[in-house]
């Protein structure tokens, strides 16, 4: 009996990601460009305290520290 790939990729088409991991992808990128470039950490540090003290989701962190940025919010150094 013969069986055949359920999917083949040709190596020249690139992969996409889809769903959930692609918003995270895109979201932690935009934090990213909108954070300062020497307190990136302090900005993960405040995605991290976010999920801890409020529950929030990691995509729903980094949302909530991409607006913090966006009003002006510049991160304590840790």
């Amino acid at each position: 009996m013969e069986v055949e790939p359920v999917a083949h990729r040709s190596p020249s088409i690139p992969r996409q990601t889809t769903g959930i991991t692609a918003e995270l992808a895109e979201q932690r990128a935009r934090l990213r460009a909108a954070a300062p470039d020497d307190r990136w950490d302090d900005v993960l540090s405040e995605v991290r305290r976010l999920q801890a003290t409020q529950g929030l989701s990691p995509l729903d962190a980094l949302k909530a520290v991409h607006a913090k940025l966006a009003s002006g919010w510049v991160p304590p150094a840790h």
